[in-house]
């Protein structure tokens, strides 16, 4: 498998197939029995692991929700610029977490914990607050793992579609359970049983006819069965 930079590259399969092993053998808090990870050519083995952690910003599906401010929420996704309200505030926008964040009573200094006398948020919204987080690291590569798994597919749509345009060289891979959104990245490989089966891009893979193609039209026969039986009704 080989991620150039400025890529966005999806990893699709089903449940069990080795997706988000493999994000975290990339984001380095795996260590592989046998193969190796390189980086620019280098095995990261023999690199400082924290060196190579700050060059990564990623975001899993069972992110963490601080007990703290909307501000420190975001900003510790980089504490050495904590301070920087405005870069914070920035990367909430590219999350599309500006609008509901501003509208709290004490905006980004609203604590997002009842539990503290602040408020909470929706799922949804806190799925936001963590990707602004993963903005605001600003690292060269960026993992999300079914980051958006509580948004609706239009959210999801427009949040990628934001993602492609903020990269400005960046490389992302993407992990997401709707093949809809997965489409419109540059490569994407196919997992199963822990091995890539297939790899390029929606129409190469749509064109081989094998497993992606199969999954592919499955959810989308899904999807539009579903769309009927919500009619009909």
């Amino acid at each position: 498998m080989t991620i150039r930079s400025g890529e966005v590259v999806a990893l699709v399969g089903e449940n069990g197939s080795g997706k988000t092993t493999l994000a975290k053998l990339l984001a380095h808090l795996f260590h592989p029995g046998s193969g190796r990870v390189l980086w620019d050519g280098v095995d990261v083995a023999t690199r400082d692991p924290a060196g190579i952690q700050k060059q990564i910003s990623v975001i899993f599906q069972d992110f963490v929700r601080y007990q703290l401010s909307a501000a420190d929420n975001i900003g510790l996704g980089r504490s050495a610029a904590l301070a920087d309200r405005e870069a914070i505030a920035n990367a909430a926008s590219q999350a599309g977490a500006d609008e509901f964040l501003e509208e709290l009573e004490k905006g980004y200094e609203t604590i997002l914990s009842k539990a503290f006398g602040g408020i909470d948020l929706s799922i949804g919204q806190w799925q936001r607050v963590a990707l602004a987080r993963a903005f605001f690291r600003n690292a060269p590569f960026i993992i999300l793992d079914e980051p958006t798994a509580s948004l609706d597919a239009r959210a999801e749509h427009a949040l990628f579609d934001t993602i492609r345009g903020l990269r400005q060289g960046r490389t992302v891979l993407l992990i997401s359970h709707r093949f809809s959104t997965v489409r419109s990245a540059d490569r994407i490989y196919v997992l199963k049983g822990g091995t890539i089966v297939e790899s390029g891009t929606h129409g190469e893979l749509m064109a081989l006819r094998q497993l992606y193609a199969e999954l592919y039209n499955l959810q989308a026969s899904t999807t539009l069965n579903a769309a009927f039986q919500a009619v009909r009704s």
